[in-house]
């Protein structure tokens, strides 16, 4: 058991109202003295800390502490009871979770509370973090319930929460990074104070899943239902719900969408010397965009410039046979953009034309390309399958940057030039552990002895490992190179310390 000689108390404001109190034993039930507390005088609070908090089993309070804030011990991962001396006129307990003594606000319900747990009607307040990494499957509030503190039920395991009419207001963050999360529901009206001034693309990664904070499903369903902005980023908001997979969400957005009818778009062209046209530009909400091979007698022979640039709508588009190039941007942030159907007489693809293109599965790209430009399919974080052209002889600066589902991927022979970041993050080379597999993998990727450069700027070619940080202390890359003995591949992987077999 603690003693008082665990404990360091000190007043830690001019006013004498908070004082800090640091557990700093080895014990696992922590007693703190009454004689400690009797030093403060007045009306104070108790800010309790302790140097082992994730080891800490049970708290108990005595009868002359008058209000608490339990710093550490909100989060203390093993905590399965709090206690309060019944002489304590300001505080009590009940079965082990902490209230005020009027019992209007839950200050902690431990988290190795398991089960469901009902708190009781009159409750009117949650503290902050109050359920924080809770292990309770179901927590029921009353109706009596007029507050929620920013992240009571931050990183909880509960599967089932049902919000009352009484909570009008609440923080982004009180249900932050609650995962299991499998029924939610605001039954009132309830406005949501977003940690973002911008929030609009952070709710886009969230739905997509790309963002840091990773919201249950049915949490991000109901904030969608009161989102202020959902008109003006629906479009947004579909894309990302196809490419995280979210179903429920997908059906939401589009259920609610208002009528429209897309008439055919229409095509702004510029002549060029030869007498052929290239498209300068599209108006027009099509899903899907064939682009006529000819206009006003011209042959469309080039895609200017950004001319299709942010479309919203377009999910397909069918570039015609006898276009040659399609210029920088020319797709870029088109952020539904599933496919693009490109002609053989292609074999010139700018810079950019598909970057920030999330959706975009597929594309095959022509047998006369000979390069991959920069940037060129940057972002496309759904593409999930490309074969580059046997005379492809540079993959230029961040050409397939972070294209994460992007699993296979052959180099072909006679490639000469790899740019900086141009693989980094593909899929082979980063993201989850594959069933079967150990660690932090063991992917064989073959790099060509006709390689003769590699820009080793930015990051590097590949993405070093996170997974393996947390596992191993050390960063690591998740693949094995394959490369010729000598050759520049061979000197690149020694120099990284990228494991590799010579073949």
């Amino acid at each position: 058991m603690s003693n008082i000689n665990d404990f360091e108390f000190n007043n830690a404001g001019w006013n004498k109202e908070r004082w800090d109190l640091n557990y700093k034993g080895e014990d696992k039930d922590m007693v703190i003295p009454e004689e400690l507390i009797a030093k403060a005088e007045g009306e104070f609070t108790v800010a309790i800390s302790a140097e082992n908090s994730n080891e800490i089993e049970s708290i108990s309070i005595p009868k002359n502490v008058p209000n608490v804030w339990l710093g550490t011990l909100y989060g203390a991962r093993a905590l399965n009871k709090i206690t309060v001396d019944p002489e304590n006129p300001y505080l009590k307990d009940v079965d082990g979770v902490l209230y005020t003594k009027d019992g209007k606000k839950l200050i902690k319900a431990p988290c190795q509370k398991t089960g469901k747990y009902t708190v009781p009607e009159g409750v009117e307040e949650l503290e902050a973090f109050a359920f924080q990494n809770s292990h309770c499957d179901e927590i029921t509030l009353p109706d009596s319930l007029k507050k929620i503190g920013t992240g009571a039920f931050q990183y909880s395991e509960m599967k089932k929460m049902i919000v009352p009419k009484g909570i009008t207001e609440i923080e982004d963050g009180v249900f932050s990074d609650c995962r299991k999360l499998e029924e939610f529901e605001f039954l009132g009206n309830v406005k949501i104070h977003y940690m973002y001034m911008d929030m609009d693309p952070e709710m886009e990664e969230r739905i997509s899943g790309e963002g840091f904070t990773k919201p249950a499903e049915c949490y991000l369903l109901a904030c969608l239902k009161t989102y202020p902005n959902i008109d003006k980023c629906r479009r947004k908001f579909i894309a990302a719900a196809k490419r995280g997979k979210r179903e429920k969400i997908l059906e939401y957005l589009l259920s609610t969408a208002p009528e429209r009818t897309a008439e055919k778009g229409t095509f702004e062209i510029e002549v060029l010397e030869d007498g052929s046209a290239e498209i300068k530009s599209y108006q027009g909400e099509e899903s899907v965009i064939e682009i006529p091979g000819e206009i006003d007698g011209k042959q469309i022979t080039a895609i200017g410039a950004g001319a299709f640039q942010g479309n919203e709508y377009v999910e397909k588009v069918i570039v015609p046979e006898g276009v040659t190039w399609i210029k920088n941007n020319a797709f870029q942030g088109c952020i539904s953009l599933e496919e693009a159907v490109l002609p053989e007489s292609c074999t010139a693809i700018g810079s950019s034309v598909f970057e920030d293109c999330k959706a975009l599965k597929k594309a095959d790209l022509p047998k006369g390309v000979l390069v991959l430009a920069r940037k060129v399919f940057k972002n496309c974080r759904s593409l999930e399958k490309l074969d580059i052209p046997a005379g492809v002889i540079k993959i230029d600066d961040q050409a397939l940057y972070y294209c994460e589902r992007l699993m296979d991927i052959t180099l072909p022979e006679g490639l000469i030039y790899l740019g900086k970041e141009c693989l980094y993050a593909c899929g082979f080379n980063y993201g989850p552990v594959l069933p079967g597999e150990w660690g932090y993998s063991k992917r064989k990727f073959a790099i060509p002895a006709s390689v003769t450069q590699i820009d080793d700027g930015g990051e590097g070619i590949f993405a070093a490992y996170a997974k393996a940080q947390e596992l191993f202390g050390v960063f690591e890359y998740k693949l094995i190179l394959q490369v010729k003995k000598g050759s520049v591949a061979h000197r690149y992987a020694a120099k990284k310390k990228i494991r590799f077999e010579l073949v």
